[in-house]
Order: C-alpha cells, then structure tokens, then sequence
C-alpha cells in the first residue's frame, strides 16, 4: 500500500501546490490515515492471536472490521476489550482524529501510554483497565475535557505494574451536585482551595463498609482542614444510611437524571464501589485507590497532617540506607530458598546503630528455633532489606516506611506493594510464589496478620506472602509469633487451628473457597471431613507412634467450633505451644524440598516418616489438656487471602 505521505505528496502534484484538495480527495486521504493506523495497531498488537479479528487489515470498510466504528467514514471508536491483545500501544492511533473511544480493557498490554495520544483532541474516554501497563501518563491528556472525568478508566486494574498517577497533573473534576436537603453541592477550583485536602467518595448501598475508616479521618481531620464530598448511586434508602452511619460531611444523590458530569456519568473516576479520590487545595490529584490500596488513605493523610497535628515526632532526615539489601545466610545446597526479613517503625537512628539488624537477626533466629526449619537451615537464603521510616511509632499521626497500622483486634495492615517494590531488587515478579516476606513492627503491642497470595499453579503451598509481627514485649512470644504467622502461614500456608469465641459450626458455602486453596497445597492440617479413612492426615492415623504423640481428630479449626477438624488437640497453629503438629511438619518439609531441589524431587512419605522419627518424636510429649496459661492466650487474626499478583485482571 502508498505510504500516507506519498500518496499526499501525489494529490498536491496533481491539483498544484497552491490547489486546495477537493473534498472528496479529503475523505479519502482521512480513509488511507485511518487505515494505515489500524494496521499498524493490529501489527503491534499481536493481531493473529486475537480471540476476534474479523476483516482486519482487509479490503472491506472499516466499519465491518471487528470491533471499529465510524461515523461519515471516519474512526469514532475501537472496542477491542478482552480479546487477547498483547505489546505496547503503538503511536499511530494518535492520527485517529476523530476518535472518541478506544476500549482496550482486560487484554495483556504493557509498557506505557504513548505522548501522542495526548493529541486526542476529541476523545471522551480511554479504558486501558485491567491490562500490565505502568510509566508515565502524557501530560497533554489533561487538556483533553473527557480524561477529566474518565482516566481512572485508563488506570485501574493495571497493577501488576503502576502508572505514575500523581505526576501527571490531573486536576480535580468540577461537578455541580444536588444534595439530600435539595442543596447545590458546588465542586470547582474555588471549593477545593477552601480545604487542604478534599476526598471524593463514590458508594452505593451494597458496599459501605469503608464509611467508618472515612468517619474516622473525619474527625481527626476535619479541623485541620479535610473536607468530604461524597455521592450515593441509585441508593434508594441514602437518609436511612446517612443516619445509621453517622455521617457527618456532604452527600449527594446520583441517577440517570441527576448525573455527576456533562457527559451523564453515574461514576468517577470509574465505575467502581466504593472508590476514594483526592485532591489537594489546588486541586491536584494526590491519592486514588484505582492505584493502590484503599486502606493507603489512613497513612498518607497521617503524613500530610503531622506536621499540624504533631510536630514532635522524631522525624528522620537520613534515607541513604533505605532499600540496601544485606545477605544474613546464604543456602549451601539446593536451589536457594528465599526468605526477604524488613522492619516498620525503625528510623535513621535505629539503623545506624545497629537496632535495625538485631532484630532481623533476632527474626531470623526465631524462623529456625522450631523443626522442621530447625533441621535443613543450610538449603535458605535470608535477605535483609533496610526499610527506614520517617517515625518510629504507629499513631495516627506517624508515618513508616511500610504503612503499617494495627486494626481491630490482633490485625495488622501494611501496604503490600510497598513490601514487593523493596524485594524486587532480590527476586523477580515470576518468583514472588515462592518467596516469603517477613515484616516486623517496632512495637511491644501484640498481633499478627499474615497475607498470603493465590499462586499461578503448585501443590506444596506456593504463593507469595507477607507475615506481619511486632516486637512485642517478650523474646518467648515474639518467636511463637513469628513461628506460627511466618513459618505455619506464611511459608507453609496452614490454617489456624483455634477457635474463636462466638463462632459456631462453618459455613457451608466456606467448603468451596478451601477447595480452590487446597489444590494449591495450602490447608493440610486442617480438613471438613473427619472420617479416619478420608481426613488428610489419614496415613499418620494407622501409625501407633503417631497415635501416641497425640495425632487424632479434633473437632474446632479455623476459627470455627464445628464443621472443621485439626489433628492435635495441640500445636503452635492452635494456641503457639508444643510445636508444629506431625501434619503441619509434613507440608513445611515437602515444601522445604520441592524448592530447594525442584522438579528432581519427589515426596516420599516413607522418607519423611524416617525423619520424622528419628528426630522429633521421641521427644514428643502429648498435651491433651489445657492449664491456665493456655486458656489466657490471645489468637492473632486470620490469614488475610489475596488473588495472584501477576494475574490480577483475570481474578478481580
């Protein structure tokens, strides 16, 4: 086919280079632009692997290809969403002039959106969500009125990688809401000035349950100069909400004749509850939770206040330490297992004296004080990553390198993308599954919360996972901690094996969610079934040495007082004593040497039972009762679960 170019340069010829072309030579060079770019997006695009891709690159009008619009012979749209599109977005679709929608949602794009697509002038809205790109966002695109409103479309779900959201410059939107007492809700460049910091908070009536962690930044914050706009989508009962949740701040009402823009959007910044937007005085965007994660907003508004709120906070001025990655044990067989230890609420001070690495060495101590890590040390690497935060504290008005706070009870929240970009200089994103991130808090308050990631495929407990455990105030607890969160859950992916007070039989509904964790490996020492012949642990129960140590079936796991069953009345999975139990042992060494050997291992329970004989049982003594140290033991929460990381599009 002539070039664009040739074929321009050949009408000029022709009509004399003064000429204007004739109309119809306009269409037609408009056509052979259009054309030319599509073609070059379907090369770029990985076009043969397309689910759908009728008529491309054929003979026929460009509105019979599959998936492209026109309108008086020109491209107006392209919705190509989930059909196996892959590569980077080429430049050519900037010379679609006329484009006003491009959806290219839930493919498998990477790389970053191209600086000439900043020259649409007309487009409305740019869906890129779900797919693996990352980079910087052109800055052109915010003169473009339709991005505005739209470009969390183009953002979320992409978080395998991250865009560079808060560099791009995009601006507040203005929206001219109506409120509940029939109010007008003025949001403009003027509003956003009036506070130092405005959240937007889109909700409907299904998905309130972020409104208290609002409540509470409210009224910590609220004085100092945070405002809350927020808007209810075909919520019907918006007064009976306001009332049960005790909201205080502005909320408006949003439908289809009472929509939030002038191009009657119901959502913004994408069609999504809750979301959490928000923008500083000049009403610069400076948090989304299309991005990173929701809960985020506590800590990044405990940063922007606390020099109002508390300036006497021991505030860090030394970073230069931050992210060294330091080797503590190196494997000396194997394949290396990897282990990444950090610390949250350690300061510049802390590191430079050295506290920083005593605890991590205490940590590591910890891991390897109870078998069967105790037994193949040799076959694991362990890193040390320096993480220095700007406080050494977790109040509300503090910020740490890692973002962690407590919660209600004994949890504990970090930011997990903050954990995985520190160890990304250790391991790579495909070996995340086998990888096990130990985070420990400078505190002396007593918790324990460990986040564990499905993995792409495995049967001796793979995935990702983050244990998070704090100091606490005694060396005995702090090993148990670290023993029963990093060890038991996050390492070999077992189940709690307590129960909590008020929790009656399991739901039945929970079968199917362990189902899809226990092909992965995870759950061994936990079953719903209970028949000797067809629990898990059912080849330990025919061994009288097992018998004796205490193996059985106990009613009352996970949290649950029936319906689930562990195999000892005992174990450092249940209330942190007496060690790992013969079950949980077996899914800990099976993991051990599928990834320190690899494919060229296999289980043999013969092998395993010789070990275990050899050096842990005969040094087993059953506990079938509980004293009154047992009975004032605290739980830790529950194992947070979080979908795959490198296909989180396909799993959202």
């Amino acid at each position: 086919m002539v070039s664009f170019f040739v074929y321009i340069l050949s009408l000029i010829a022709l009509t004399g280079c003064n000429a204007s072309l004739h109309s119809e030579q306009i269409e037609q060079v408009e056509h052979e632009q259009d054309y030319a770019a599509l073609v070059e997006f379907y090369n770029a695009m990985g076009g043969e692997e397309w689910i759908n891709s009728t008529n491309w690159c054929s003979d026929l009008p460009l509105e019979q290809w599959y998936g492209v619009y026109t309108h008086q012979g020109r491209v107006y749209a392209i919705d190509l969403a989930a059909n196996n599109l892959s590569g980077n977005l080429p430049r050519s679709i900037a010379s679609l002039s006329e484009l006003k929608y491009l959806n290219l949602a839930s493919n498998s794009i990477s790389g970053s959106i191209p600086q000439s697509y900043g020259g649409l002038s007309n487009l409305v809205r740019l869906s890129l969500y779900n797919n693996r790109m990352s980079g910087d966002i052109p800055a052109a695109l915010n003169k473009i009125d339709g991005w505005r409103y739209n470009w969390g479309y183009a953002v979320y779900g992409n978080r395998y990688n991250r865009f560079n959201l808060y560099d791009c410059g995009i601006k507040a939107p203005e929206l001219e809401l109506a409120s509940l007492s029939g109010e007008v809700i003025q949001l403009d460049e003027a509003a956003y000035a009036r506070s130092r910091y405005t959240i937007l908070f889109q909700f409907s009536d299904k998905y309130l349950d972020f409104i208290p962690t609002l409540k509470a930044l409210y009224e910590k914050y609220h004085p100092f100069g945070l405002e809350i706009i927020s808007w209810c989508n075909q919520c019907d009962n918006i007064a009976d909400i306001i009332a049960q949740q005790g909201i205080e701040w502005s909320v408006a009402l949003v439908s289809e004749e009472q929509p939030l823009s002038r191009y009657n959007d119901l959502y913004y910044p994408v069609g999504l509850y809750p979301t959490v937007t928000m923008f500083d005085s000049e009403a610069n965007l400076v948090f989304s939770d299309t991005v990173e994660s929701r809960g985020n907003i506590v800590s990044v508004l405990d940063e922007r206040f606390a020099d109002i709120v508390n300036p006497d906070l021991y505030t860090s001025t030394d970073y230069s330490a931050d992210g060294a990655v330091t080797m503590l044990q190196q494997a000396v067989e194997g394949q290396g297992i990897d282990i990444v230890l950090m610390g949250d609420g350690f300061s510049d001070r802390m590191v430079a004296d050295g506290r920083y690495q005593e605890v991590m060495i205490r940590c590591m101590e910890a891991m390897f004080s109870e078998a069967p890590f105790s037994h193949f040390r040799e076959l694991f690497n362990i890193y040390m990553v320096t993480a220095v935060s700007a406080n050494e504290c977790f109040e509300y008005n503090s910020t740490t390198a890692l973002r962690c706070k407590f919660g209600e009870g004994t949890l504990i929240s970090g930011d997990n993308e903050r954990c995985f970009d520190y160890v990304a200089d250790i391991v790579t994103e495909e070996q995340l599954d086998d990888t096990l991130i130990v985070v420990v808090l400078n505190s002396d308050k007593y918790a324990g919360t460990t986040y564990m990631y499905h993995p792409r495929a495995g049967v001796f407990g793979s995935g990702a996972s983050i244990a998070y455990v704090p100091l606490t105030t005694e060396n005995e607890i702090f090993r148990t901690l670290v023993c029963h969160e990093a060890v038991g859950h996050g390492f070999a992916k077992l189940d709690d094996e307590y129960i909590l007070e008020g929790m009656g039989t399991m739901p039945a509904d929970n079968r199917g969610y362990r189902a899809k964790r226990e092909a992965f490996g995870w759950l061994k020492n936990t079953d719903v079934y209970h028949s000797h012949n067809f629990v898990k642990w059912s080849h330990f129960l025919s061994l009288q040495r097992y018998i004796g140590a205490g193996v059985g079936v106990f009613e009352g796991a996970a949290s649950y007082a029936s319906g689930v069953y562990r195999p000892t009345e005992q174990s450092i999975m249940n209330q942190n004593i007496d060690g790992f139990n013969p079950p949980s042992r077996e899914a800990i060494y099976q993991r051990i040497h599928s990834l320190a050997y690899g494919n060229q291992w296999s289980y043999d329970f013969e092998k395993f039972k010789e070990y275990d004989f050899v050096n842990l049982l005969p040094n087993i003594a059953p506990k079938m009762s509980l004293n009154s140290e047992i009975q004032s033991f605290t739980p830790t929460h529950s194992p947070i679960i979080q979908n795959n990381r490198c296909l989180y599009k396909q799993n959202k």
